[in-house]
């Protein structure tokens, strides 16, 4: 069993040609008479553009009530036909990625609708600590500042092209604006720019060697693209300045496993989780699969247990609890049970 989740973090992008839709029961029955329906497909992929063949794509009113629930296809595609115009949430679920909501005014215009639609694999944690203050940020100009605030309300609105431009003219005034060239590796990563996104986040941390998120950001951007050997040296380097940060410990133990190294994988997320007073349940699923690994099923069987009881329907639950009852039928948990001595 792997449970995997990359470390990488990146918000699940949108791409709407035009945003439409409406929960039918906030219409008039006439509505429907006057032909105000639309329709919208739509491709579930993965945030490196691969098509996600078992997600579930459901239509719900902005009060959360279900409208249309429907399973994509096995290429990742979802349709929605007739339906009501005016303004929904689309939320969209599959095993092993975080679940993603966005709200949909399609209220008015076009009948026809696409939506592109990038999942991210669970367990891509945001960091553990407030972002720390970056020695550029008094040295930059202050119509670059400005960039970089437009830059940031853009992001809140998932507006990721505005906010890349905003961030380059920041960085074209200032290049050595060590916040700024973080948050454009984090927007081009979004943008699958992930060479690019490489590029700024190294020379933030060439500009501002004092800047945490900026090691953390390129190494998790490494552990996702399976560079583990070069992520380790950045990581270290964000740990020698921030020792009591689980996050650069989880992102360590993520390099280990892929490394093959799964007593330091161990090592790391035991580490991670001492470190913080509200673990992410996936930490218990990373040291369950590092158990695994070990066979020491006594331990993994209990770190899913853990799992299970922080969250019971997390996206690992029904495979966790599948391989639970596989381990209680197999034996293998007996035969690792520790021997009582006999009583006279």
């Amino acid at each position: 069993m792997e449970f995997q989740t990359s470390g990488f973090r990146l918000h699940v992008a949108w791409s709407l040609t035009a945003l439409c839709f409406v929960a039918c029961l906030l219409l008039p029955l006439d509505a429907w008479s006057q032909g105000r329906t639309a329709d919208l497909s739509g491709q579930v992929s993965t945030d490196r553009g691969v098509a996600v063949s078992d997600a579930v794509v459901v239509l719900q009113t902005p009060e959360g009530q279900t409208v249309e629930q429907k399973s994509v296809t096995t290429a990742g595609q979802f349709f929605f036909t007739n339906v009501p115009k005016g303004r929904y949430t689309l939320v969209v679920k599959a095993e092993g990625f975080e679940t993603y909501s966005e709200p949909l005014d399609m209220a008015e215009g076009a009948d026809q609708y696409q939506a592109s639609v990038n999942l991210t694999e669970a367990g891509k944690l945001v960091q553990s600590t407030a972002e720390p203050p970056a020695l550029s940020d008094a040295q930059a100009p202050k119509e670059a500042k400005h960039n970089y605030e437009k830059a940031e309300k853009a992001i809140a609105s998932r507006k990721y092209g505005e906010a890349r431009k905003q961030l380059q003219a920041a960085v074209a005034q200032y290049p050595c604006y060590a916040r700024a060239q973080s948050k454009l590796g984090l927007v081009m990563s979004q943008q699958k720019d992930y060479k690019d996104a490489e590029a700024a986040f190294r020379k933030s941390i060439s500009c501002d060697a004092g800047y945490l998120s900026a090691y953390l950001e390129l190494g998790q951007l490494l552990n996702a693209e399976n560079r583990f050997g070069e992520s380790l040296p950045v990581l270290d380097q964000g740990l020698r300045q921030a020792p009591s940060d689980w996050s650069f410990y989880y992102e360590s133990g993520i390099a280990q496993y892929g490394l093959k190294h799964y007593n330091l994988a161990e090592q790391q997320f035991d580490k991670a989780k001492s470190l913080t007073t509200a673990p992410p349940a996936e930490l218990d699923a990373k040291l369950a699969d590092v158990y695994l690994k070990e066979n020491s099923f006594q331990k993994a069987y209990a770190s899913m247990q853990d799992y299970l009881k922080a969250e019971p329907d997390g996206h690992f639950a029904s495979r966790i609890k599948s391989i639970m009852k596989q381990m209680e039928s197999s034996g293998v948990l007996q035969a690792q049970a520790p021997a009582f001595p006999q009583q006279n």
